[in-house]
């Protein structure tokens, strides 16, 4: 098998890295020509897109409310879940931290700047903690965590990123001040809320029209 034929039965990650390794920096001009902008809908589920200068694996294409559900690939940066100590993501400053949407509607944290709120659709949160409780209720998010469940559910489609980082899922109501986090080799752990050495992997639901780049697989 010849080298062209090589590159072309490799998903596009893998045939980045080859050609860098043959071309340099020059293999830039080829990847600038392999990469396609389209609306979220029509991007197959597990593909990596690029959306707000972040790359985001996408999850789910939601037909109900027009949407396609979307994880970063990586951790962003890290934070506290909650300096009081509190395992209810309702009452998190983290939540309100990436909840938070200048006038223009570009998110206002430093690393999601890219993202506009006139690209997500809203999305209900559920709380249940991990023993069952329902006692925290549901809130809705532009862009959250995921839950326990939604990291089982899509675990198959969800690279690890090397690094710990939070669920919006509380361990119990009586062990109020844990938080079910993600191991950096990808099994569910819990972690105190108050410090701020776990990671962040942003999730949101993006309108199905939004313009995004496909990059390749996760």
């Amino acid at each position: 098998m010849n080298r062209f034929e090589q590159v072309k039965g490799m998903e596009m990650p893998d045939a980045k890295k080859y050609l860098t390794e043959l071309l340099g920096d020059k293999a830039e001009i080829l990847f600038e020509e392999l990469r396609v902008t389209v609306k979220a809908a029509e991007v197959e589920v597990g593909a990596v897109i690029k959306y707000g200068g972040i790359e985001w694996v996408v999850l789910e294409c939601r037909r109900w409310s027009d949407s396609v559900l979307v994880v970063a690939k990586d951790c962003l940066f890290e934070a506290e879940f909650d300096g009081d100590n509190k395992n209810n993501w309702a009452d998190s400053p983290l939540r309100d931290f990436l909840n938070d949407f200048a006038d223009d509607e570009s998110c206002t944290v430093n690393q999601l700047r890219g993202i506009k709120r006139s690209d997500l659709v809203m999305f209900e949160r559920d709380l249940t903690t991990d023993d069952g409780m329902t006692d925290y209720g549901k809130c809705k998010d532009y862009i959250s965590l995921y839950t326990c469940d939604e990291y089982r559910r899509f675990r198959k489609l969800i690279p690890n990123c090397g690094k710990w980082y939070w669920t919006i899922t509380g361990d119990s109501i009586v062990y109020s001040c844990i938080v079910r986090v993600v191991h950096s080799d990808g099994s569910l752990h819990y972690y105190s809320a108050v410090y701020g050495s776990r990671g962040v992997r942003p999730l949101c639901n993006l309108k199905s029209d939004t313009l995004v780049e496909v990059i390749g697989r996760g």
